[in-house]
């Protein structure tokens, strides 16, 4: 008797735990990523203001903490120009920039000169730092 009892309480419990949450409907955090842009929009930017390329993808771990991070800093900074490009959605600006690792981060200068590459996360406080050394903040 002791074990049909044990057996439903553990039942309920289980039952309890697992539907309570969507009665009360307990939102989860999610943090918002920068949303990907079509290189035909920045393309004309070129040469005209200072600006930074993340070259990523949605289904990238990496590029996902670091998409996080640039909605973060573009939320600071919304007139900031910087852009995330999904490299499957737009291959060609990925061969075009010599994309071999995700995420990479393209520095550009404002006559639209490569000033300098990152591969990888990069922390926030040295990411800005970054972008305001480099004329981009």
């Amino acid at each position: 008797m002791k074990k049909i009892l044990l057996s439903i309480s553990m039942l309920v419990s289980f039952l309890n735990a697992s539907w309570l949450p969507s009665v009360f409907n307990t939102p989860q955090k999610q943090e918002k990523m920068l949303s990907a842009t079509d290189f035909s929009q920045i393309e004309n930017k070129i040469g005209k203001v200072p600006m930074m390329l993340e070259f990523g993808a949605t289904s990238c771990h990496s590029c996902i903490v670091m998409g996080k991070m640039l909605y973060k800093v573009k939320q600071k900074y919304p007139d900031a120009h910087i852009y995330f490009i999904d490299i499957y959605k737009d291959r060609q600006t990925a061969m075009k920039f010599g994309i071999r690792m995700i995420p990479t981060q393209k520095y550009l200068d404002k006559d639209g000169n490569l000033i300098e590459t990152h591969m990888g996360v990069i922390d926030e406080v040295a990411f800005e730092e970054k972008l305001k050394t480099l004329g981009i903040l």
